[in-house]
């Protein structure tokens, strides 16, 4: 099997099970939006629950970045070392973020007061009180990481995937049995429980691959030394990759009630197709392009990279005019209901378009991000991670001044400065690689972006017409409130007829990756009805 088809069966995997999985997840942010709102509870959530996800992405996501390429060479020689050598650097990254914890459940109330000193004295506690809860779920997130990790080095990704939704489906059964009497408490227990439940289901697929884990601590390792060393350095650049959307909660703080909150329902809509989509592919290529890295394949990494970033920009770009054109009616949809009042609408949509912006820039940043860490180029990082968290901050500081609402601003910092970073990480992965087929990307990301926008006036322009009918039917009532389907299928309608219309033009056009999405079509269709033949 070619290395693209084994990309494009990893990644239909994993999008597979991230659009069930999301698709559960949205059912559990139309349920919190209904019974909490854009309040001051779930802006002490929003940020309580900002300081464990810090936690782990400077301490395990460096790890996993460094340990899937390790694995990957060592496994291949000799699976006992491998394991080995990942058991010693997790015990070690372990005692840290165990060490962390106990840290900043002790000290959480200085944390909370100094880290976001725009909230009132009541915000304050309950964010105190949540950081204490929610700060344990780093450990157990962590070991999971590693356990995806593993069974992604094995080229096995359904049951992690899969495993995802035990958090999804935890908040919602607390919700609905515990949300009367604990409030916003439940949110933090039902992550705890979910995060648990899932670590335990994961460590028999591991050990089925033959993981096994040592409780071994001996740092005089070769390799071990190397990590270790790796490791302090990419702790660093973690820290200050990762401190960003710790300082955009921190001046949303001082912003009116509820923007914390609002900043968290419409990031998670913009990470809706981004973990379907950006999550699922960037997983699948990585161990390819480490492996390819590791083989000296340079000629076949470089066409793997630049395939998939033409193909992110196929399904991305579009996407974003759609999200954007349709982000108050779809806000309405899913959220406008109970405690979720029409200005909670108006100011998650805006949010939402800004936060938009960055869908396809944030997938090329991240692929171009892990090929520097596959070579180890800590300095460029350093440099470009630096100018990022500069650039944060002053984007900041003029969008919430010149835009309104001025949590939109923050969002619209968070795409630009994205977009900002991914020129840089291709200016410097150019000076190290040389031809990095950036005029045939260049071409093809324009052609796409203007067909787009051709999709997009004819979104706009059906939506309106659309608008204009009125849907009357008895069965709508029986079914649902006659509203939410009304604009569900008004939206479902307009956006299926602009992706029509993108695909087609597309096709008309010749654009390269349609063609290769057609083809990758035709051939599975051809697998399943000769398989479907052989039966009979």
């Amino acid at each position: 099997m070619s290395t693209n088809l084994k990309i494009a069966k990893a990644s239909l995997i994993l999008a597979v099970m991230s659009i069930l999985g999301n698709l559960l997840s949205m059912s559990k942010e139309m349920l919190v939006a209904s019974h909490f709102g854009v309040t001051k509870a779930m802006d002490a959530f929003g940020s309580a629950l900002t300081v464990p996800n810090y936690l782990f992405n400077f301490t395990f996501s460096p790890f996993n970045v460094i340990f899937i390429p390790l694995f990957i060479k060592y496994k291949l020689q000799d699976v006992e070392e491998a394991n080995r050598i990942t058991s010693i650097a997790v015990n070690y990254i372990l005692l840290f973020v165990l060490f962390a914890t106990v840290v900043i459940f002790m000290f959480s109330s200085g944390i909370i007061k100094y880290g976001f000193p725009g909230f009132d004295y009541e915000t304050s506690v309950l964010a105190t009180k949540i950081l204490r809860i929610v700060i344990v779920t780093t450990v157990f997130t962590g070991l999971i990481s590693v356990l995806t990790g593993v069974l992604n080095s094995y080229g096995r990704f359904l049951w992690p995937a899969f495993s995802q939704m035990f958090i999804t489906i935890s908040i919602i059964l607390f919700i609905l049995f515990f949300a009367k009497q604990w409030g916003v408490y439940v949110f933090a227990w039902g992550l705890l429980v979910g995060l648990v439940v899932q670590f335990v289901f994961l460590i028999p697929f591991a050990k089925r691959q033959g993981y096994k884990y040592y409780f071994d601590f001996r740092w005089n390792h070769p390799e071990i030394k190397k990590i270790l060393k790796l490791l302090v350095i990419l702790l660093f650049l973690a820290i200050l990759s990762g401190i960003n959307p710790f300082i955009n909660r921190t001046m949303a703080s001082w912003l009116p009630a509820g923007s914390i909150a609002a900043l968290n329902y419409a990031d998670k809509l913009v990470q809706v197709p981004s973990i379907i989509l950006l999550g699922s592919i960037s997983t699948a290529v990585y161990p390819f392009l480490a492996t390819q890295i590791s083989e000296n394949k340079i000629e076949d990494m470089k066409n793997t990279f630049a395939t998939s970033i033409k193909m992110m920009g196929f399904i991305f770009i579009p996407l974003a005019i759609i999200m954007i054109i349709l982000a108050k009616p779809t806000i309405q949809v899913l959220y406008q209901r109970g405690a979720f009042n029409s200005q909670a609408t108006d100011l998650t949509s805006k949010i939402l378009i800004c936060y938009t912006i960055q869908l396809f820039s944030g997938y090329a940043m991240v692929m171009m991000q892990r090929l520097f860490f596959i070579y180890q180029d800590m300095l460029t990082l350093f440099k470009v991670i630096i100018v990022n968290t500069i650039a944060n901050i002053i984007l900041n500081l003029i969008f919430i001044k010149v835009i309104n609402p001025p949590a939109a601003g923050i969002a619209l910092s968070s795409s630009v400065g994205c977009l900002v970073t991914t020129f840089l990480y291709f200016f410097y992965l150019k000076k190290r690689l040389s031809y990095l087929h950036g005029v045939s990307i260049l071409k093809s990301l324009s052609k796409i972006t203007f067909l787009a926008i051709l999709s997009g006036v004819i979104i706009f322009i059906i939506f309106q017409k659309l608008n204009g009918f009125i849907i009357t039917s008895p069965i709508t009532f029986a079914l649902f409130s006659r509203t939410f389907i009304i604009q569900t299928m008004k939206i479902v309608a307009s956006a299926l007829i602009g992706v029509v219309a993108f695909i087609v033009m597309s096709l008309l056009l010749k654009i390269e990756e349609a063609d290769k999405i057609c083809n990758l079509v035709k051939i599975k269709l051809q697998n399943i009805l000769k398989i479907g033949y052989n039966k009979v």
